[in-house]
């Protein structure tokens, strides 16, 4: 159970690339501009209304004040016959600002109400850390983040 959690909360833990994501770029003013999502703005992205693993369903983000939670179902098979069993999941990710940049981590996570073990949750965030850290080399907008604000209505990404 605990690689099978590891691999479903780190699958719907990596939605959070609906999120925008600003980095550094040195020829930028540096007047602030900021970007706000609602969160039916964030639920209705290509990244939550058709997540990527064919597995996962039913996702929905919940701004809440200073977090983000992610919810979705797994639908796993568990036989040859067809036969399949669903699990809920639950992911809780707390933004932090490091060198310009966002860096989700998971505060805490559950597979059909069973909460992750601290090591787990530390296995998670560095495996969520590496593959932000792929994405952003690859793709690097321009802008420099100075802030991320997340109220019960809104996330507001404030950048130079």
């Amino acid at each position: 159970m605990k690689k099978s959690m590891f691999t479903l909360v780190a699958v719907v833990a990596l939605l959070v690339m609906a999120f925008p994501f600003m980095t550094a770029s040195a020829q930028e003013s540096q007047t602030s501009r900021s970007l706000s999502f609602t969160e039916a703005q964030v639920n209705a992205t290509f990244w939550v209304t058709n997540p990527r693993n064919r597995h996962i369903s039913n996702v929905y983000v919940n701004l809440q004040p200073n977090q983000v939670t992610i919810t979705a179902t797994y639908t796993q098979r568990i036989s040859r016959t067809g036969a399949t069993e669903q699990h809920q999941l639950s992911v809780t990710m707390v933004p932090a600002l490091v060198n310009g940049r966002v860096q989700w981590n998971v505060a805490a996570a559950s597979a059909d109400g069973q909460p992750a073990s601290a090591e787990l949750l530390a296995q998670i965030n560095a495996h969520l850390a590496a593959s932000w850290r792929r994405w952003v080399s690859s793709t690097r907008p321009a802008g420099r983040l100075t802030g991320v604000a997340i109220t019960e209505e809104t996330i507001t990404f404030t950048y130079n």
